[in-house]
């Protein structure tokens, strides 16, 4: 019950204050709700400006008439820096969907070639290089949209400190500060060369140790315990599997990836311990545009069904 009262409580507050914006938005230039959608999603006036093609002061005074024709503060200053108010935030989750109508508009008259968006994406150790064939078919289906893959090893720092758009993350639960959904459970297990004999181990580096702790690291030497054991250690996941397909030893991989290769031997089961979730995360208080909203959602459909059909994985809730 006491959740229902809350709930209409905040779709109350919500709805008054929407009223109080539409009433006072006689003035308001429509052109400036693209700025501000900007200004949000980028951080800072200087990086909206470099995006939309004009300078940081134009930003900052096209922001303050929408201010003062709403007669509202839209951003207020935290800990981590400048957020939208409660009414901010009402006119941003507006902004982003008249943006979005925009564009579908603009696709369907057919007439307009709509400029193109670069998507960031980072991903835990560079694991989205498994996720290549999605994101070019996601490419030639919305041909506005460019990928390019963030080479940082922590997705959620990188998306939260505005150097990635979307994060595909190997963690057991999100932090607040982003939001998304969960599309998979990955599982491990030990791999070698095909037909080699070595017993030699690899490891990951201190880079993945201080970037991303968590359960499933320690599936292979990691870090201190690493060194302190001589092995040859990584710090990005292309390269310890590549090290394991050329034979330098043997190393927990993510079995829907291992898989796939012939020439890798599985040598035994998948430990559970060593499991971890897969989420798909952007930030909580930065609407996604069009082509990341998009991104998001073909993801969602595309990455389960890929990992449906793999070995060793157990499919999460979305």
């Amino acid at each position: 019950m006491g959740e229902v009262l809350q709930e209409i409580v905040v779709n109350c507050e919500g709805t008054c204050c929407a009223l109080y914006l539409c009433n006072n938005a006689r003035m308001m230039e429509w052109s400036d709700l693209r700025i501000f959608l900007a200004a949000v999603r980028a951080g800072s006036y200087t990086l909206a400006g470099t995006q939309l093609g004009i300078n940081r002061t134009t930003v900052g005074r096209r922001v303050d008439a929408l201010e003062a024709a709403l007669g509202v503060a839209l951003f207020k200053e935290t800990a981590f820096g400048h957020e939208p108010t409660r009414e901010g935030r009402i006119l941003l989750e507006s902004a982003a969907r008249m943006e979005a109508e925009a564009e579908t508009m603009l696709k369907a008259l057919g007439s307009v070639e709509l400029p193109k968006e670069t998507i960031r994406i980072a991903s835990s150790a560079g694991i989205a290089s498994e996720f290549l064939d999605c994101f070019d078919r996601f490419q030639q289906a919305v041909p506005e949209a460019v990928i390019e893959l963030i080479g940082l090893p922590d997705p959620l720092e990188a998306v939260s400190a505005r150097r990635a758009d979307i994060a595909l993350a190997l963690v057991r639960r999100p932090p607040r500060r982003l939001s998304g959904r969960q599309v998979g459970v990955l599982s491990q297990a030990p791999y070698r060369k095909a037909g080699s004999s070595t017993l030699r181990k690899l490891g990951w580096g201190r880079e993945i140790e201080a970037a991303i702790p968590g359960q499933w690291t320690v599936a292979n030497p990691v870090g201190d315990g690493a060194e302190e054991a001589g092995v040859a250690r990584f710090n990005n996941w292309d390269q310890l599997k590549l090290a394991v397909m050329q034979g330098m030893g043997s190393a927990s991989l993510w079995c829907f990836a291992a898989d796939r290769h012939a020439t890798l031997e599985r040598l035994s089961s998948p430990d559970p311990r060593h499991d971890s979730p897969l989420w798909l995360l952007h930030r909580s208080k930065s609407p996604p545009s069009p082509c990341q909203s998009a991104l998001l959602d073909f993801l969602a459909r595309e990455i389960p069904a890929m990992l449906a059909g793999s070995n060793g994985e157990s499919h999460g809730d979305e």
